[in-house]
Order: C-alpha cells, then structure tokens, then sequence
C-alpha cells in the first residue's frame, strides 16, 4: 500500500469518527428546534390575550392615577375653602376675644385700685 493511500483509509476514519460524534449532535439540534417551535406557536396563541389583559391593566392604573389626582386637587380646594372660610373668621373672633378679655382685665384692675 502506498503512502496516499494510508493517507486516504485515516480521513476516511477521522470523517467516520467526526459523523459518529455529529448524528447525536444534530439529532438533539432537531429536538431543540422543534421544542423551541411549539414554544413560539404556544407564546404566539397566548400573546394577544396577554397583550390585551397588560392594555387594560395599564388603562384601569390611568384611570384610577386621574380619579386620585381629581380626589387631591378636591382636597386643596376644601383646604383653600376651609383656610379662608373658617380660619380668617376664627382668627378675628379669636383677636375679639382677646381684646374683651383685655378690657375686662383693665376694667377690674381700674376698680381694684380705686378701692
């Protein structure tokens, strides 16, 4: 036997060893293939109904954020009224009380010395 042809029985040999260690490779290749496929098709029935549930998730927390905001901007009005219905008048009743209280104070002290 010549030396080519020794040559040519060794790739033959390391072809045969190279496929022997390829077919599970790629057989194991096809499975994933095919397991990410029905995968898709499973995410690809499922996706629009949970496209659709996260849009109305997302309108139903839209539409409570502006019913908060309408609840606080209602609070400040209140607020605002309260602090210029009540506070003002409260605050003049209370300078009133003061001044009655000052008088009935300057009343006595002017009958106590003249005694």
């Amino acid at each position: 036997m010549a030396l080519w042809e020794y040559a040519l029985v060794l790739l033959l040999l390391v072809i045969a060893v190279l496929i022997i260690y390829l077919v599970p490779t790629v057989i194991n290749f096809n499975r994933t293939l095919k397991k990410l496929s029905k995968t898709v098709d499973i995410l690809n029935e499922d996706l629009p109904d949970i496209l659709y549930d996260i849009s109305e998730i997302t309108y139903s927390a839209s539409h409570t954020s502006k019913q908060i905001e309408k609840t606080i901007d209602n609070f400040s009005e209140v607020e605002e009224t309260l602090s210029r219905e009540i506070k003002k008048p409260l605050l003049e009743t209370a300078a009133a009380v003061g001044g009655f209280l000052q008088a009935i104070q300057s009343f006595v002290t002017y009958f106590v010395k003249k005694k």
